[in-house]
């Protein structure tokens, strides 16, 4: 067994702090507003930034290993139907509507956290850029990966994740290369957070505009990065469906958790 933490611990790690980030985006503000509790720490969404990028690192990684990347893109993609589907049930349950008409609106309907939809369209973003590497039909896939890498912008994460997905894909099994990438994008993300706070309305403290606006805080997973062994880790059916399924639950549970504070 190689040191580091293998794939497996690293998900395990990424799914903690990911319910930590859950949790501080949907009950911090109903549990201090109508509840009285005292508001959590602003930092918490700083240091759970790394967790997408994380699974977007591992996930590529696992394009390259995985015996069927047809099946792993297929997996993907239903995980993300069936979050969208639920999403929509509960927006509907809960009357989510648009606040200017009163009405359900499409947007209002497919509202909701959905980051198997940003990993599978990048999956399928990475499968392109490979087929123009080996020159396998060029054109068709040079058109598709335009295509595929604009429309991911407009999904959770994507505008933050595609800069992550080059990087990651174009210095595969060049680590150190990867985390120069990865640190270069953050620091221009974090002069962009900067920017922002210095050019506009003095509202709050440059400190809470930062944890707020925190993407910049993605240089976290470098350290996840050189850790990893490359090893799969654990493989059974537990380990190969758990995160698949403990995502959309938890989810959905924060959701009704939430509009049941909310009177």
């Amino acid at each position: 067994m190689k040191k580091g933490l293998n794939s497996y611990q690293l998900k395990l790690i990424a799914l903690c702090f990911m319910i930590l980030d859950h949790l501080y985006s949907n009950l911090n503000w109903p549990m201090h507003e109508y509840m009285n509790w005292p508001f959590w720490p602003q930092w918490i969404p700083v240091i759970t930034r790394f967790v997408s990028p994380l699974f977007l690192y591992l996930m590529i990684d696992g394009f390259y290993h995985t015996r069927s990347r047809r099946k792993l893109l297929t997996r993907l993609s239903a995980v993300a139907l069936i979050m969208l589907v639920g999403n929509v049930i509960l927006n509907y349950i809960f009357h989510n509507v648009d606040t200017r008409t009163g009405e359900y609106t499409f947007r209002s309907l497919i509202n909701g956290n959905n980051i198997f939809l940003t990993l599978a369209v990048l999956f399928a973003f990475v499968w392109c850029l490979e087929n123009i590497k080996q020159r396998n039909k060029v054109a068709p896939n040079v058109v598709l990966a335009v295509a595929i890498g604009t429309f991911s912008l407009f999904l959770e994460g994507g505008l933050e994740l595609l800069p992550v997905t080059l990087i990651v894909w174009f210095f595969h099994e060049r680590k150190a290369l990867q985390c120069v990438g990865i640190c270069v994008w953050s620091g221009l993300l974090l002069a962009k957070a900067l920017f922002s706070y210095f050019t506009g309305p003095a509202v709050t403290s440059l400190y809470t505009d930062l944890c707020f606006d925190n993407e910049w805080a993605m240089f976290v997973v470098i350290f996840f990065i050189l850790l990893y062994n490359g090893e799969r880790g654990k493989n059974t059916k537990f380990s190969k469906y758990l995160f698949y399924v403990i995502y959309p639950i938890h989810l959905w549970i924060l959701e009704i958790v939430r509009n049941l504070i909310i009177p």
